[in-house]
C-alpha cells in the first residue's frame, strides 16, 4: 500500500513540474518602442509568437502614419499592465 501512495505522490510532483504554466500561460505580445515620440506600445494578446509576428506590419504602418520614428520591435511573452507608455506622460505625472 505504501508503494501505491508513493507512486501517487510521484505522479503529482511530475505533473506540477511538467506543466508549470498550464493554469495561467502568458500570451504573446508585440512590443514596439519608438524614439520619436518616446513610447512603448503593446499589441496583443496572441496565442502564438507566429500570430503576433504576422500582425506586426500593420502596427508599424499605423505608427509610421502617425509620425513615429526609429521603431524597434520585440515579440515576447508577458502581461503588460499598460498598453501604451510614453515618456512625456510619465514625466508629467511625476511633476504633478
Amino acid at each position: 500500500m505504501l508503494g501505491f501512495y508513493l507512486f501517487l505522490i510521484y505522479l503529482v510532483v511530475l505533473s506540477v513540474f511538467a506543466a508549470p504554466n498550464r493554469h495561467n500561460p502568458e500570451k504573446w505580445w508585440v512590443e514596439i518602442v519608438t524614439d520619436s515620440p518616446r513610447c512603448t506600445y503593446y499589441f496583443g494578446p496572441f496565442d502564438t509568437d507566429k500570430e503576433a509576428s504576422s500582425n506586426t506590419p500593420g502596427y508599424i504602418e499605423d505608427l509610421k502614419s502617425e509620425g513615429a520614428q526609429r521603431i524597434s520591435i520585440r515579440i515576447k511573452q508577458c502581461q503588460p499592465s499598460d498598453l501604451t507608455i510614453c515618456e512625456s506622460e510619465f514625466s508629467e505625472s511625476i511633476a504633478a
